[in-house]
């Protein structure tokens, strides 16, 4: 198994390397977690912590009501996300191509700036009871279910729908018209020909969706407080001022990794058993429609265009808004916030660009050696390096945290209180993305023409240089630029890591949030997404990136 790579030993030696990294800072980690969880304040190993989990009601209540949330979103984004998908995959009417764009304004919009943008426009103050209040009517509290689960899924469905527009897309038209030519109503071929072979895409996309939602923080500590999750009930037992427990942190955190590992390990059941072999062939023709349907096709993509983009435009006025604390202004124009958050406390926005660069760049070429490795070093080791490329997708942020704090807090590896364990954590949640688009074009690569440059006299690792990085060169720096704008965002992991003097936007989009100074929030926001939309433009421009498009 190990042949290729004992012939190549700088392949070999890299291979052991990153698998090593990996299981110092991730296994490591994860595993110490763990094993807190089941030692009690005495030091004694026993399930007491999970015991006490199930017996306390404030616990068991944080379970389900995650399990809720994540079924209630989940379910929410795919009838949403997946309608959309089909709508536009099928029919061809105006304002069908702005959806393809949804994925590049959804997808790096942060989820704490979705959350404050949507407590401007529906919160006890915001500006849809401000108009409602001569009528005498006011919106139901956006601090409860309703409100959590429609603000998740407008920052969730876009997953559901890349996940069912791409399986529809790379359907084969001709097993639909086979089955219509036969004689079977269009509404026996859906259920009958295209479900079928649409449910792993299907299965995927909630998969995403679900893991998500469960391991998210911004949004419901904002909006949920009423409603306590488990990524905000274990940090607040980390952060709690009488001392929280260590082992309920721990336990909770490790429920959660076994839920993220439960939902990957169920989708991946399901697919196996409804796997389909297609011919490649023709993709279905979009039909194009008329009339009301056409109406209403177009308006329902213009109201979720519109949803998405409101609470960028709602940031962006409140900005330039004048503020009284919690009060604002509306219809007045200040620069006050943002001279405040350029001049007087800029320290955030250095914070962000400088652990962003790093994660990035080692990101970056840690993934062109992994994904190459697994896809054409093919071996035990790399097996093993696929597998735990892919484990962080099931850790949720605030886990990674507690876990990497629990671990490099003492001991002979602190790095608690340092800028290097933050940009570790960027590192290991944004690393699987970039594998994974490095592997599609290396799929598509022939052996034979890495070997032909090889038996041309040229070394395999100048070889890899000269043939294979050429290759994955354009989708590599796409999904270095998606690592760079998300790491921008992240906050989950942050909330448990940073220290005084390191904050990042994020964070001080959330402190100001939680203090009810929503201008300077938006100020913050504001800059955040400056610097997220204005490296994507430049690479859009300059490197002729498909980054957020369907194509």
């Amino acid at each position: 198994m190990l042949g290729s790579l004992r012939r190549d030993p700088v392949w070999l030696a890299l291979a052991v390397l990153s698998i090593a990294l990996l299981c110092a800072f991730l296994l490591w980690p994860l595993g110490t977690m763990l094993g807190k969880s089941l030692i009690d304040s005495t030091g004694a190993a026993d399930f007491s912590g999970y015991v006490r989990f199930f017996s306390e009601r404030g616990y068991r209540e944080a379970l389900f009501n995650t399990l809720i949330l994540g079924g209630a979103v989940t379910v929410s984004s795919m009838l949403v996300g997946g309608g959309l998908a089909i709508v536009v995959a099928r029919c061809a009417f105006p304002l069908a191509g702005l959806v393809c764009a949804l994925p590049f304004i959804t997808l790096v919009v942060p989820d704490v700036v979705v959350a404050a943008a949507w407590v401007l426009i529906l919160g006890k103050q915001g500006v849809v009871n401000m108009l409602l209040t001569p009528t005498g009517l006011q919106v139901p509290s956006l601090y409860s279910w309703w409100g959590l689960v429609f603000v998740m899924t407008l920052n969730n469905y876009v997953y559901a729908f890349v996940a069912v527009f791409v399986g529809l897309k790379s359907m084969d038209r001709n097993l639909e018209e086979a089955a219509l030519s036969l004689g079977r109503p269009m509404s026996r071929v859906l259920s009958g020909v295209t479900l079928p072979m649409l449910l792993p895409s299907v299965f995927a996309g909630a998969m995403i969706v679900f893991t998500h939602v469960i391991g998210s923080f911004g949004v419901p500590a904002i909006i949920g407080a009423r409603t306590p999750v488990l990524a905000v009930k274990a940090y607040n037992e980390f952060v709690s001022e009488m001392g929280g427990s260590a082992q309920m942190q721990t336990t909770m955190a490790s429920l959660l990794v076994s839920l993220g590992a439960g939902a990957l390990l169920f989708q991946k059941i399901v697919v196996e058993r409804r796997q389909f072999q297609m011919e490649s062939g023709r993709t279905p023709a979009s039909s194009r429609i008329s009339g009301w349907h056409a109406v209403a096709a177009t308006s329902s993509v213009s109201l979720v265009v519109v949803m998405s983009l409101l609470p960028a435009l709602v940031v962006v006025v409140t900005a330039f808004t004048p503020s009284i604390g919690p009060v604002l202004r509306y219809g007045s124009f200040t620069l006050d916030n943002l001279t405040h958050v350029l001049f007087q406390a800029p320290e955030p926005l250095y914070h962000s660009l400088f652990l962003a660069t790093i994660a990035t760049v080692a990101g970056t070429c840690f993934s062109i050696a992994a994904a190459y490795l697994i896809v054409k070093r093919r071996s035990a080791l790399s097996h093993t390096l696929d597998v735990l490329v892919t484990l962080p997708l099931t850790v949720a942020g605030t886990v990674m945290g507690i876990a990497l704090t629990n671990t490099f807090g003492s001991g002979w590896l602190v790095l608690t209180g340092s800028w290097v364990i933050m940009a570790l954590a960027y590192f290991l949640r944004k690393v699987p993305t970039s594998v994974r688009a490095a592997i599609g074009p290396l799929h598509n690569l022939k052996d034979s023409i890495e070997e032909a440059s090889m038996s041309l006299g040229v070394s395999p690792i100048k070889s890899f240089f000269k043939v294979v990085l050429p290759v994955i060169g354009p989708s590599v720096a796409a999904a270095a630029v998606l690592m760079w704008v998300t790491t921008l965002s992240e906050l989950s992991a942050t909330i448990v890591l940073y220290f005084g003097g390191m904050s990042t936007m994020p964070i001080e989009i959330f402190q100001q949030v939680d203090s009810d100074r929503l201008a300077l929030a938006c100020a913050y926001s504001l800059l955040l997404l400056l610097s997220i939309f204005v490296p994507l433009a430049v690479a859009k421009w300059k490197l002729r990136l498909k980054i957020g498009t369907i194509e």
